[in-house]
């Protein structure tokens, strides 16, 4: 097949209460306002905040030749509502919604590629290509408790917490995540987080779905001999445990120690090491990887990680940035050991190296090593 040129035109513009950042991520701490107390349950709602943010997003894909271009504009937000903490209980709640603007043919076929759209089908539901009005999620609806300066939640929440599990808002809907999640602040410059996940909504998707029906509902990728997996449902897994510690070591190293099991399926763990000044930043990042046993119950092609790997991933980066933060320049590089690989579902985030990129990602590969140079700009705020 000819080789593809992808040219992406992206225009984001996005209007919201609490602040849009550098890497397009929409923020807010109305949830976490501590000082937001009230005395009696009738302030509770009286009291409460308003958030909420509005996107439009226009992508196109030019390819070579005579193979099929394709274009969208979404339009859509979101709105929400979280309670005053009345004896450190608080409640929140969060709709966002999504519309076809106008586009091509997302779903036409091109006769020499045999595919149809496949970026632009991210910014509706991948799950529902044919739908342009009805993309709409309750995104958020949880209850939680605050004591201090920690907390527990419960419920459709986002996380956005450690190398993985992060919400990605890059598109028109984020990642968010069903289940129980843990931060412990009062050690000094140490915090402690934990939680059980046992359901998502994807980017790219409107639908809420168990951890067993979601991982592998987009692509099950491929075996160690080359064959396509066929994983999706066959590991019955009931939901992802995460144990995290992070620990500000000095003014400018930091610390990151992460754990994630999920259920029949393998387990990872993930140490970080961060350190920047006014003028440079280097880290470093280990990750070991094994199977479940349950997985050797499993057939060869249904399994999501065999039972004999094990995979083991460095990475190092080393940057140099401005005195003004406006410009940063770093060297990175990754390998990949050959005893088995990095897997981590691409329906609960991206994975987080330094040498990710939006659209090219380590999941999925071992005996691999990757080189990057990075240049980013952002522009002055004033």
């Amino acid at each position: 097949m000819k080789n593809q040129f992808v040219l992406y035109l992206i225009i984001a513009l996005s209007i919201t209460s609490t602040g849009l950042s550098q890497d397009g991520e929409i923020h807010h701490n109305l949830e976490n306002d501590s000082a937001n107390h009230v005395s009696n349950i009738k302030e509770i709602f009286n009291k409460g905040q308003v958030e909420g943010h509005m996107r439009n997003y226009f992508m196109a894909t030019i390819n070579e030749g005579s193979l099929t271009d394709y274009w969208a504009n979404a339009v859509g937000g979101s709105l929400g509502y979280h309670t005053a903490q009345w004896k450190g209980f608080q409640l929140g709640v969060k709709g966002i919604f999504t519309f076809n603007l106008a586009s091509s043919d997302l779903n036409k076929i091109d006769p020499v590629a045999q595919r149809s759209a496949h970026w632009e089908k991210e910014l509706f539901d991948v799950t529902r290509p044919e739908e342009k009005t009805d993309l709409d999620r309750l995104e958020e609806l949880y209850i939680k408790y605050n004591f201090k300066s920690s907390a527990i939640t419960f419920g459709k929440m986002y996380i956005n917490k450690g190398p993985l599990l992060l919400k990605r808002d890059g598109r028109m809907k984020p990642f968010v995540y069903k289940g129980l999640w843990i931060s412990f602040k009062e050690l000094k410059k140490q915090q402690l987080y934990g939680g059980w996940i046992y359901a998502v909504s994807p980017r790219g998707m409107t639908e809420w779905f168990s951890l067993n029906e979601a991982i592998g509902l987009s692509n099950n990728g491929y075996l160690p001999d080359g064959e396509h997996a066929e994983y999706h449902e066959h590991s019955n897994t009931k939901g992802l445990l995460a144990l995290g510690y992070e620990n500000e070591l000095s003014k400018n190293l930091k610390l990151m120690v992460w754990d994630y099991y999920l259920h029949h399926m393998y387990n990872i763990n993930w140490f970080q090491l961060d350190f920047e000044n006014k003028k440079l930043f280097a880290g470093i990042q280990y990750v070991h990887q094994f199977a479940d046993a349950y997985q050797e119950k499993l057939n060869f092609e249904n399994r999501i990680y065999q039972p004999d790997e094990k995979g083991n991933v460095i990475s190092t980066q080393f940057g140099l940035k401005t005195k003004n933060q406006n410009a940063r320049f770093s060297a990175a590089y990754l390998h990949s050991f050959n005893k088995g690989r990095f897997i981590f579902p691409q329906e609960l985030t991206p994975e987080n190296f330094y040498v990710s990129q939006p659209r090219s990602f380590v999941d999925g590969f071992g005996a691999v090593d990757i080189y990057m140079l990075r240049a980013q700009f952002a522009p002055d705020r004033g």
